[in-house]
Protein backbone atom coordinates (compact mmCIF):
# COMPACT_ATOMS: atom_id res chain seq x y z
CA UNK A 1 0.00 0.00 0.00
CA UNK A 2 1.82 3.47 -0.88
CA UNK A 3 1.21 5.94 1.96
CA UNK A 4 0.08 9.20 0.88
CA UNK A 5 1.92 12.20 0.96
CA UNK A 6 1.71 14.33 3.99
CA UNK A 7 -0.59 17.43 4.04
CA UNK A 8 -0.13 20.57 2.22
CA UNK A 9 0.90 22.48 6.02
CA UNK A 10 3.14 19.65 7.64
CA UNK A 11 6.33 20.89 7.79
CA UNK A 12 9.50 17.81 8.00
CA UNK A 13 11.46 20.73 10.54
CA UNK A 14 11.35 18.58 14.11
CA UNK A 15 7.61 17.82 13.51
CA UNK A 16 6.64 21.73 13.29
CA UNK A 17 3.11 22.08 11.88
CA UNK A 18 3.11 25.52 9.65
CA UNK A 19 -0.29 27.64 8.56
CA UNK A 20 -2.49 25.50 9.81
CA UNK A 21 -5.80 25.64 8.66
CA UNK A 22 -8.06 23.34 11.15
CA UNK A 23 -11.14 24.19 9.46
CA UNK A 24 -10.91 24.76 6.02
CA UNK A 25 -13.66 27.70 4.87
CA UNK A 26 -15.29 24.95 2.45
CA UNK A 27 -15.91 22.42 4.75
CA UNK A 28 -19.08 20.82 3.23
CA UNK A 29 -20.36 17.41 4.97
CA UNK A 30 -22.41 16.49 1.73
CA UNK A 31 -19.38 16.82 -0.47
CA UNK A 32 -17.02 15.21 1.71
CA UNK A 33 -19.78 12.05 1.97
CA UNK A 34 -20.42 11.93 -1.53
CA UNK A 35 -16.33 11.41 -1.68
CA UNK A 36 -15.68 8.66 0.73
CA UNK A 37 -18.85 7.05 -0.88
CA UNK A 38 -17.24 7.62 -4.30
CA UNK A 39 -13.47 6.60 -3.34
CA UNK A 40 -14.96 3.32 -2.06
CA UNK A 41 -17.70 2.13 -4.70
CA UNK A 42 -16.73 -0.23 -7.60
CA UNK A 43 -13.68 -1.98 -8.24
CA UNK A 44 -10.73 -0.91 -5.82
CA UNK A 45 -10.73 1.48 -2.85
CA UNK A 46 -9.34 5.13 -3.51
CA UNK A 47 -7.51 5.10 -0.06
CA UNK A 48 -5.54 8.25 -0.95
CA UNK A 49 -8.70 10.26 -0.79
CA UNK A 50 -10.08 8.69 2.37
CA UNK A 51 -6.92 9.65 4.14
CA UNK A 52 -7.10 12.96 2.34
CA UNK A 53 -10.96 14.17 4.05
CA UNK A 54 -10.52 12.18 6.98
CA UNK A 55 -7.50 13.68 8.39
CA UNK A 56 -7.86 16.90 7.02
CA UNK A 57 -11.20 16.92 9.40
CA UNK A 58 -11.76 17.63 13.69
CA UNK A 59 -13.53 14.75 15.55
CA UNK A 60 -16.78 16.87 15.60
CA UNK A 61 -16.85 17.49 11.66
CA UNK A 62 -16.29 13.60 10.81
CA UNK A 63 -19.26 12.74 12.96
CA UNK A 64 -21.41 15.43 10.55
CA UNK A 65 -19.98 13.74 7.64
CA UNK A 66 -21.20 10.34 8.82
CA UNK A 67 -24.33 11.33 9.74
CA UNK A 68 -24.52 12.75 6.57
CA UNK A 69 -23.18 9.91 4.49
CA UNK A 70 -26.18 7.46 6.14
CA UNK A 71 -28.32 10.59 5.31
CA UNK A 72 -27.46 10.48 1.62
CA UNK A 73 -26.58 6.66 1.21
CA UNK A 74 -28.75 4.94 3.93
CA UNK A 75 -25.32 3.10 4.63
CA UNK A 76 -22.57 3.14 7.60
CA UNK A 77 -19.13 5.01 6.98
CA UNK A 78 -17.61 3.04 9.67
CA UNK A 79 -18.76 -0.16 8.38
CA UNK A 80 -18.12 0.55 4.55
CA UNK A 81 -14.66 1.71 5.87
CA UNK A 82 -14.31 -1.61 7.82
CA UNK A 83 -15.18 -3.83 4.69
CA UNK A 84 -13.17 -2.17 1.93
CA UNK A 85 -9.91 -0.87 4.45
CA UNK A 86 -7.49 -3.32 5.89
CA UNK A 87 -4.69 -3.58 8.27
CA UNK A 88 -3.47 -0.12 10.52
CA UNK A 89 -4.95 1.89 8.08
CA UNK A 90 -8.22 0.30 8.94
CA UNK A 91 -7.72 0.59 12.31
CA UNK A 92 -6.59 4.13 11.88
CA UNK A 93 -9.37 5.59 9.78
CA UNK A 94 -12.08 3.91 12.07
CA UNK A 95 -10.46 5.06 14.88
CA UNK A 96 -10.51 8.90 13.57
CA UNK A 97 -14.54 8.11 13.03
CA UNK A 98 -14.96 7.70 16.93
CA UNK A 99 -15.66 10.40 19.04
CA UNK A 100 -13.17 11.69 21.38
CA UNK A 101 -15.01 9.97 24.54
CA UNK A 102 -15.19 6.64 22.61
CA UNK A 103 -11.97 6.81 21.10
CA UNK A 104 -10.56 7.28 24.89
CA UNK A 105 -12.62 4.35 26.35
CA UNK A 106 -11.68 1.97 23.49
CA UNK A 107 -8.19 3.06 24.13
CA UNK A 108 -8.36 2.21 28.24
CA UNK A 109 -9.97 -0.93 27.47
CA UNK A 110 -7.12 -1.93 24.68
CA UNK A 111 -4.93 -0.82 27.75
CA UNK A 112 -6.38 -3.09 30.23
CA UNK A 113 -7.59 -6.37 28.11
CA UNK A 114 -5.47 -9.46 28.60
CA UNK A 115 -2.28 -9.99 30.28
CA UNK A 116 -0.74 -6.82 32.19
CA UNK A 117 -1.29 -3.33 31.87
CA UNK A 118 -0.46 -0.41 29.69
CA UNK A 119 -0.45 1.78 32.37
CA UNK A 120 1.38 4.47 30.16
CA UNK A 121 -2.26 4.79 28.38
CA UNK A 122 -3.91 4.80 31.61
CA UNK A 123 -2.00 8.00 32.71
CA UNK A 124 -1.86 9.19 29.39
CA UNK A 125 -5.84 9.12 28.65
CA UNK A 126 -7.35 9.56 32.11
CA UNK A 127 -4.44 12.27 33.73
CA UNK A 128 -5.19 14.84 30.96
CA UNK A 129 -9.09 14.96 31.12
CA UNK A 130 -10.88 17.70 33.08
CA UNK A 131 -13.82 16.04 35.24
CA UNK A 132 -16.43 16.61 32.74
CA UNK A 133 -14.37 14.37 30.24
CA UNK A 134 -13.74 11.71 32.54
CA UNK A 135 -17.51 11.29 33.26
CA UNK A 136 -17.97 11.10 29.30
CA UNK A 137 -15.30 8.34 29.34
CA UNK A 138 -16.85 6.16 32.05
CA UNK A 139 -20.28 6.51 30.49
CA UNK A 140 -18.63 5.70 27.20
CA UNK A 141 -16.79 3.02 28.50
CA UNK A 142 -20.01 1.42 29.66
CA UNK A 143 -21.80 1.92 26.76
CA UNK A 144 -18.97 0.51 24.97
CA UNK A 145 -18.55 -2.79 26.81
CA UNK A 146 -21.08 -3.20 29.64
CA UNK A 147 -18.39 -2.64 31.77
CA UNK A 148 -17.33 -0.63 34.96
CA UNK A 149 -13.98 1.24 34.51
CA UNK A 150 -13.77 2.54 37.62
CA UNK A 151 -13.96 -1.68 38.89
CA UNK A 152 -11.63 -2.37 35.84
CA UNK A 153 -9.44 -0.18 36.79
CA UNK A 154 -8.69 -1.42 40.51
CA UNK A 155 -8.76 -4.57 39.42
CA UNK A 156 -5.97 -4.24 37.24
CA UNK A 157 -3.67 -1.51 39.12
CA UNK A 158 -2.21 -1.57 42.41
CA UNK A 159 -0.94 0.52 45.23
CA UNK A 160 -0.08 4.17 44.45
CA UNK A 161 -1.19 4.02 40.87
CA UNK A 162 -4.42 1.94 42.31
CA UNK A 163 -5.15 5.25 44.40
CA UNK A 164 -4.32 7.56 41.98
CA UNK A 165 -6.32 6.70 39.31
CA UNK A 166 -9.36 5.95 41.21
CA UNK A 167 -9.04 9.55 43.14
CA UNK A 168 -9.25 10.39 38.97
CA UNK A 169 -12.08 8.67 38.24
CA UNK A 170 -14.13 10.47 41.09
CA UNK A 171 -13.82 13.24 38.62
CA UNK A 172 -13.92 15.46 41.49
CA UNK A 173 -10.60 17.27 40.93
CA UNK A 174 -9.90 21.01 42.12
CA UNK A 175 -10.14 22.20 38.73
CA UNK A 176 -9.58 26.01 39.48
CA UNK A 177 -6.56 27.87 37.97
CA UNK A 178 -5.77 29.66 41.80
CA UNK A 179 -2.18 28.32 42.93
CA UNK A 180 -1.95 29.00 46.57
CA UNK A 181 1.87 29.85 46.24
CA UNK A 182 3.12 29.64 49.95
CA UNK A 183 1.29 25.38 49.69
CA UNK A 184 3.64 24.97 46.98
CA UNK A 185 6.76 26.04 49.01
CA UNK A 186 5.68 23.93 51.66
CA UNK A 187 5.00 20.79 49.09
CA UNK A 188 8.20 21.76 47.83
CA UNK A 189 10.19 21.83 51.13
CA UNK A 190 8.38 18.57 52.23
CA UNK A 191 9.30 16.88 48.94
CA UNK A 192 12.97 17.74 49.50
CA UNK A 193 12.84 16.92 52.91
CA UNK A 194 12.15 13.34 51.86
CA UNK A 195 15.35 12.63 49.69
Amino acid sequence: MEVPPAPHWYSTEKGTVINVTLIPSSFDPKADARALRAAMEGLGTDEKTIWQILTARRSAQRQRISVEYTSIFGRDLVQDLKSELTGNFENVMVSLMRPKERFDAVALRKAMKGLGTDEGVLIEVLCTKTNQEIEDVIRDFKEEYNRDLVKDVKDETSGHFKKMFVSILQAHRDESTIVDEDLVKADAQALYDVR
